[in-house]
């Protein structure tokens, strides 16, 4: 007999401690939803175990009455805590109003009074007696009117709960579903087996609710917690890992591959799982600058790469055939403690962006129907080379053409036929003058170049290639031929007899005298200033 109550209580003991340690897990994560309610429930529940399991090892009258009374601290409490856990899952987004939970404390906190008052007032047992059943003793008694009301509210509240899960899980899905269905089964067994207790449907007259609290509140927190973000937050950083449009590489402090995402295999096409533990060239031998770019920024001191976080971005480019993809990189290092143990790198698809930067700089520096450089940049680039040529030998040529009659030829064949010679002349003097100096249009059929690093001989000879080209070229367009010629001004850069040098803006006004020269003695000719 005292075998079989030790084996019985040592079982509720550890189940206490159990349900303690659930409920300690449970106040860790208080903030995850309905885990504050499943502190306060394994908090009684422990009570009443443990309450329990001091009641069946007790062999006088006094102390089992003595540890059925404690019990009630915490079983008294369990049906209220009961709804309330089962209203914050399954209405998360509403809050329990005060006035509701004062008035589902009602009937625990008198049913607490009462069952430590029994002896006066017999609200809850009557005719208390000490009584075996075969391997222990057990209290028997008389039921009371308040007994009968405590499990009316007991069973109202498991009832209530249950619909409260069942209307919550026909409108879930997916996770949610699959754990207010574990709840419902919870409920159902706890209403199942406190049925069994109350008809006394069970062996050696026992409470059978108290040896099932621990799993109970196993499945309690396997329900719960996985409404916690702490759960939820690696599936879901897993999920949109995999997910977001932007690659993600991960390298440690020897630049070894670590993990990449589906985007970034998009952009490498050699990267693979295989390869996790190479370094990180292998797997970006696209982009040969992105490796020599990261490991630049790595140098930097620990403490200026976090200051300099925002700045911590590098750009770099994969040719594919005859198409440039550009990219943005952003760099966060990791770190562990004080200790720098690798990063992370988030590459955006920037191609889209650059080509419409790229596109606005050409519309911003190039004349649209030429192609060549427009005025206001002709003029910035000039500058900018004469200010270099000024430190050297001041080396350089600047001519102006003009095409002739060019008025006549928009009046007589229309103004397609004047663009088209204008991009035709254009592009035949740039095909002409090469990388050995730029041009572009100064304004209507005016046009000018810079040949720095030239003597004023050699540049002539190449502005006479270029006048004679036109002079030579059968200008079609519709079937229509034109011939059409060109007048140029030519100066030389160099320095007044005072030794200073000549501004931009006064070689070109040497230049367009020059021109006007040239127009002057006939046209279709090179004069030099």
């Amino acid at each position: 007999m005292q075998r079989l109550s030790n084996l019985l209580s040592s079982f509720l003991y550890i189940e206490t401690f159990s349900i303690l340690i659930i409920a300690f897990y449970s106040w860790k994560r208080k903030k995850a939803v309905g885990a504050f309610p499943l502190f306060l429930l394994c908090l009684c529940s422990a009570v009443y175990s443990f309450g329990y399991g001091m009641e069946i090892t007790s062999s006088s009258l006094f102390y089992v009455n003595f540890w059925s009374k404690f019990e009630y601290f915490g079983l008294s409490f369990v049906p209220a805590l009961w709804i309330i856990q089962a209203r914050s899952l399954s209405a998360k987004d509403k809050k329990i109003s005060k006035v509701l939970i004062i008035v589902l404390f009602i009937i625990p906190a008198l049913t607490c009074i009462f069952r430590f008052t029994n002896e006066y007032f017999h609200f809850m047992y009557a005719n208390e007696r000490l009584v075996s059943n075969g391997y222990f003793y057990i209290i028997s008694y008389e039921k009371c009117f308040w007994y009968y009301l405590y499990y009316i509210f007991f069973f109202g509240c498991m009832i209530i709960s249950d619909v409260m899960y069942y209307k919550a899980f026909l409108k879930s899905s997916g996770l949610a579903r699959r754990q207010l269905k574990i709840m419902i089964c919870i409920s159902t067994s706890v209403l199942f087996f406190e049925g069994l207790d109350q008809f006394q449907i069970v062996p050696l007259k026992m409470d059978y609710g108290a040896f099932i609290m621990f799993f109970v509140y196993a499945m309690f927190a396997y329900a719960v917690y996985p409404f916690d973000m702490m759960h939820i937050a690696p599936i879901s950083r897993e999920i949109i890992f995999d997910w977001v449009h932007d690659g993600v590489i991960v390298v440690d402090t020897d630049f070894n591959l670590k993990d990449f995402n589906y985007a970034a295999k998009e952009i490498f096409k050699s990267l693979d799982k295989s390869i996790i533990g190479m370094k990180i060239e292998f797997c970006t031998r696209e982009a040969p600058e992105f490796e020599k770019l990261l490991k630049m920024w790595y140098k930097q001191d620990k403490k200026c790469a976090e200051e300099s976080f925002k700045e911590d971005v590098f750009e770099f480019n994969i040719a594919k055939e005859e198409n440039i993809s550009y990219f943005k990189a952003r760099l966060k290092a990791l770190y562990y403690k004080e200790y720098k143990i690798g990063s992370t790198i988030l590459i955006s698809d920037i191609t889209k962006e650059k080509n419409m930067v790229l596109e606005l700089q050409k519309m911003a520096r190039f004349d649209q129907l030429t192609e060549v450089l427009n005025r206001r940049y002709f003029l910035e680039v000039v500058s900018n080379e004469l200010d270099k040529l000024a430190r050297e030998t001041y080396l350089g040529v600047i001519f102006m053409f003009d095409i002739d009659h060019f008025k006549q030829i928009n009046d007589n064949y229309g103004h397609q036929i004047g663009d088209y010679i204008l991009k035709e002349m254009s592009y035949i003097a740039k095909n002409i003058i090469k990388n050995r100096g730029f041009m572009g249009r100064y304004g209507g059929e005016e046009f000018i170049g810079f040949l720095p690093k030239l003597y004023l001989k050699e540049a002539v000879s190449l502005i006479e290639c270029i006048r004679s080209a036109f002079e030579n070229y059968n200008f079609v367009y519709d079937n229509v031929s034109i011939k059409v010629t060109a007048s140029f001004g030519v100066t030389e850069c160099y320095r007044n007899k005072c030794g200073e040098k000549f501004s931009y803006k006064d070689l070109i006004k040497r230049a367009d005298v020059a021109l006007y020269e040239a127009k002057g003695n006939g046209r279709n000719q090179v004069a030099v200033n």
